[in-house]
């Protein structure tokens, strides 16, 4: 559960901003491969972002409720 997170703040839309802060080694990575798979950073950046959605929604699946950190 994330700090300061409390159930009435669960966001119940399907767009959402997030806010990604990176290493400077993972930055560099991530250029490194977008450029051998020849696509932008923005977009590398948007898959990686989207695969980290993914493992958490599969982390929390049957999950009926967020409840807040004791």
């Amino acid at each position: 559960m994330v700090n300061g997170v409390k159930d009435n703040m669960v966001v119940k839309t399907k767009d959402v901003e997030i806010k990604v802060v990176i290493p400077r080694s993972t930055y560099r990575a991530l250029r490194v491969k977008c450029a051998m798979m020849d696509i932008t950073l923005r977009q590398g950046m948007t898959n990686m972002v989207e695969k980290w959605v993914k493992d958490v929604k599969k982390d929390i699946a049957g999950i009926d409720k967020i409840k807040p950190k004791a």
